[in-house]
């Protein structure tokens, strides 16, 4: 708020008195002592819009500033409701736990969130910097002016920011795509986590400090987002949005919960919105629909979907024994015909009514991967896919691509369809030219990866199918770091893929730029400096490289640079090197706290950082829980991220000792339960596919 009146006081002390605000949740004050710079805009309406940060760095302050006026304008229309207080502060904070708080008036980020350099910032940075902004202006409606009534329903909170931040962006850098980029950033990735029996449901009683620290996850967030757009799509936008302006007006200044905001929905759609939802907030995971055919007719069934095939789909309970009623979009590839099929969680098999094989052609359920489920045919009809992607890959949208190959890679790891079925899939990848594919095909075949890398015999030949199928259109964009954001994001993935696959050129390109950015101080396109600074260090690193590497790491004041340079530096094939850069963590005016884990997560995705990360992690536990405490959520998480390519007996012990010694989990408790299980996911998917895939290979790699 305001500063009202100052009176000095004696023994040269300053009383400060603020405007009395409006109703607020304590969470939501903030005070922040500083002696920052400020660039300021003002809304349409005249507000205030600042953005404070260290005066050295007050010039990568005006992009945020740019963005924050046109969302907060944005968001004051399209919720048509004016933002409740009279000014908007944001803060960098040099060294910040989380990535950003939406406190009333006052938001705190890192540096990496709101700071933006044109000539040293990457396009993903410039993406993220306007998403957290976004995010945290959501925020300002959903959580400040309307408040969750109780944890148990934090996604009120942080679902609607997660999906309405790319609402806002959209509006902001309408070129972007922000949509499509939604389906890789949040609603395929977090289809992993919610496909294990450790997920939970969307809506999850909590008491404890470190239960409520704990939802603060993917499910809260992206799985939240991810069912808004899904009920969004069949809403209408329209109706959504009126829907989203009742809520906020009912509630204004008052705490909701999830059900007030279904019943806000059908009171202007007459749509049986909480019947629906239910079975997606109040259940953990999501169905897996079958497609059948009989005759010129198509019929779904649908079951759980989980990545364990001998887990037990009943477990834990569920109140709706694990059925969903589920807004089916579906069109068809012939005739462009089209619909929308309610299969009621009452029902074992529904007809899609309007599709006609006979005159309508191939049939693609789940339209732009809208829904929030997974699709499965039969082997005929995913040959026919496979093959109609190589003559006719536009017939689908580049997000129905999206769709089938992390369904198909997917259902693999669960083993309901053969390895086959998804590696033919992509086979048509050499003429594929878009990002948010390529970008989801380099996280769907990871998994893979993860699994074979230490096959010193099977991992050679996997990498060389796709290095041969990514060299394409790696050589077409090459390596001048130009165009617009989307390609430039284009070039970093596929690129960085044909690294990763030990394409010899452009290993080759990456070490030689790398070379003379440490000898002789040229400049790399902010594009391309995370690659080059990781492929070269591993490919080149030495000693003095390393050291030369350090220095600069303490010498930029950047904090997105900071980030790409940790991550090279963790890339360093020596292990005394490595463990120099974990012994590092613990100086404080060499790695800020925020940036421990996130060192420890970099040096466990080295081949020879692995064990490291683990072993060190493990005896400077207690030093680590002094640091940070149990219930800081990123200590939580940090078991499950440096495990996660775990598959082998030995490392499945040392974790389960590790949890009998230290059984106090804090906000790790559900994480330790994530990581238990999918290594002994990893253990059983080594034992029952890697054959499989060797056959697919030997026979189709030459």
């Amino acid at each position: 708020m305001p500063v009202e009146k100052t009176e000095e006081l004696p023994g040269s002390k300053t009383k400060t008195t603020f405007e009395l605000s409006v109703p607020m949740s304590t969470y939501l004050v903030c005070f922040a002592v500083h002696q920052f710079k400020f660039v300021e805009r003002h809304s349409s309406r005249g507000v205030p819009l600042r953005i404070y940060a260290q005066p050295l760095q007050i010039a990568t302050a005006e992009y945020a500033a740019n963005v924050t006026k046109i969302i907060f304008d944005h968001f004051e229309s399209y919720f048509n409701m004016t933002y409740s207080l009279p000014k908007l502060d944001k803060i960098a904070i040099p060294d910040f736990g989380t990535g950003a708080m939406e406190n009333w008036g006052l938001i705190t980020y890192r540096e990496n969130n709101l700071l933006y350099d044109k000539d040293e910032s990457s396009s993903y940075n410039k993406q993220r910097v306007a998403s957290v902004i976004s995010h945290e202006l959501v925020h300002q409606w959903f959580g400040n002016i309307v408040t969750m009534d109780w944890w148990d329903d934090l996604w009120l909170n942080e679902g609607f920011a997660s999906f309405f931040e790319y609402v806002g962006v959209e509006e902001a850098e309408p070129t972007w795509n922000m949509r499509d980029i939604m389906i890789i950033d949040d609603v395929l990735p977090v289809m992993v986590d919610d496909a294990l029996l450790s997920s939970h449901p969307i809506i999850v009683d909590v008491s404890t400090p470190a239960e409520i620290t704990s939802v603060f996850d993917g499910i809260s967030y992206s799985k939240g987002a991810s069912i808004l757009r899904m009920l969004e799509d069949w809403m209408g936008r329209d109706k959504f949005r009126d829907g989203c302006r009742k809520y906020l007006e009912d509630f204004k200044f008052r705490n909701a919960k999830t059900a007030d905001f279904w019943r806000s929905l059908a009171a202007v759609s007459k749509l049986p919105v909480e019947d629906i939802m239910d079975t997606w907030t109040k259940q953990m995971g999501y169905p897996l629909l079958s497609l059948s055919f009989a005759g010129a007719n198509a019929a779904l069934t649908q079951k759980r979907f989980l990545l364990d095939p001998k887990a037990n789909p009943e477990e834990p309970p569920s109140p709706f024994q694990y059925k969903w009623t589920i807004p089916v979009q579906w069109h068809s590839l012939g005739r462009e015909n089209n619909g929308t099929i309610i299969f009621n969680k009452s029902q074992t098999e529904v007809m899609v009514t309007g599709y006609d094989s006979n005159v309508d052609g191939l049939l693609k359920v789940n339209r732009d991967n809208m829904g929030f489920y997974r699709v499965n045919h039969h082997d005929d009809m995913w040959n026919t896919i496979s093959e109609n992607l190589i003559t006719n890959r536009t017939d689908y949208s580049a997000a129905d691509r999206c769709g089938y190959i992390d369904d198909v890679f997917a259902l693999g790891r669960a083993n309901i369809v053969d390895y086959g079925n998804a590696f033919n899939l992509t086979k048509y990848l050499s003429v594929e030219t878009e990002y948010i594919v390529w970008d989801r095909l380099s996280s769907s075949i990871s998994y893979v990866r993860d699994m074979l890398m230490d096959d010193d015999a099977l991992y050679p030949i996997f990498q060389k199918y796709f290095r041969d199928q990514v060299q394409t259109i790696a050589n077409n964009l090459g390596w001048e770091d130009t165009g617009g954001q989307i390609e430039r994001l284009l070039r970093e993935t596929v690129l960085g893929l044909a690294c990763r696959m030990g394409d010899p050129g452009a290993l080759q390109q990456a070490t030689q730029l790398f070379d003379q950015w440490i000898t002789q101080g040229t400049s790399v396109g902010v594009n391309l400096r995370l690659l080059v600074y990781r492929y070269g260090m591993q490919n080149s690193g030495s000693v003095e490289k390393w050291n030369i590497m350090f220095q600069r790491y303490l010498a930029t004041t950047l904090a997105q640079e900071k980030d790409k340079i940790l991550y090279g530096l963790a890339s360093v094939e020596n292990v005394s090197l490595l463990s120099q850069l974990l012994e590092a963590s613990r100086n404080e005016s060499l790695v800020r706290s925020q940036d421990v884990f996130t060192l420890i997560r970099y040096v466990s995705l080295n081949k020879y950082g692995k064990t490291m990360a683990w072993d060190w992690m493990t005896l400077n536990w207690e030093y680590l829980v002094n640091r940070f405490t149990i219930n800081d959520r990123n200590l939580g998480r940090l078991v499950a991220r440096i495990t996660t390519t775990y598959n082998t007996e030995l490392q499945l012990w040392q974790m389960q000792h590790f949890f009998e010694r230290y059984p106090e989990a804090g906000a790790g408790e559900t994480p330790r339960k994530q990581a238990l299980e999918t290594v002994k996911n990893n253990i059983e998917w080594v034992k029952t596919n890697k054959g499989e895939i060797e056959a697919w290979l030997q026979s189709n790699v030459m």
